[in-house]
């Protein structure tokens, strides 16, 4: 267990069986600013499939919405817990290659504002328009996929440590 002076670092994995060796296994590698930085690596790369199906889903006018989706750090957590938030944001970016098809009308190295203000008014609905879900379906559809990609992408980060 890393020691820091009389500090003492826990992790408490949730969603494994007692029996499981793999909690014990991740307590046991490197420093925690090394531990943390792959925790996150890992929980990122599980959740490309779900910011993926919320983008595929998200109605589509002017397709700014489906391109604001994004997998962010949570900050403000309890001591010693690490959380990820998947979901659209708001804020300005830079149309890429990637984007510049699902954009109409922009031009490659042009910013546009992302919508994430305005999705929970898709999901939910106005009294404009009626509900359009993305983000419940796509996190239900893509919720065992993600649990299967984090177990996967912390056996590598723990077969990269045997060797």
């Amino acid at each position: 267990m890393p020691r820091a002076g009389s500090y003492r670092a826990n992790v408490y994995t949730r969603g494994f069986k007692r029996s499981d060796p793999l909690p014990r296994m991740l307590r046991r590698f490197g420093s925690l600013q090394a531990r943390e930085k792959e925790l996150y690596r890992a929980m990122a790369r599980a959740a490309h499939g779900m910011r993926d199906a919320m983008a595929a889903l998200a109605p589509v006018r002017t397709g700014v919405l489906s391109q604001s989706y994004r997998i962010r750090k949570l900050k403000r957590l309890p001591p010693r817990t690490l959380g990820i938030r998947v979901g659209a944001v708001s804020g300005s970016a830079v149309v890429s290659p990637g984007r510049l098809e699902k954009i109409p009308g922009a031009t490659l190295g042009d910013t546009f504002a992302m919508a994430g203000w305005r999705d929970h008014w898709a999901e939910l609905g106005t009294v404009n328009h009626p509900p359009q879900p993305h983000v419940g379906p796509a996190i239900k559809s893509k919720t065992g996929e993600y649990n299967r990609e984090l177990r996967s992408n912390l056996a590598r980060i723990l077969a990269a440590l045997r060797t």
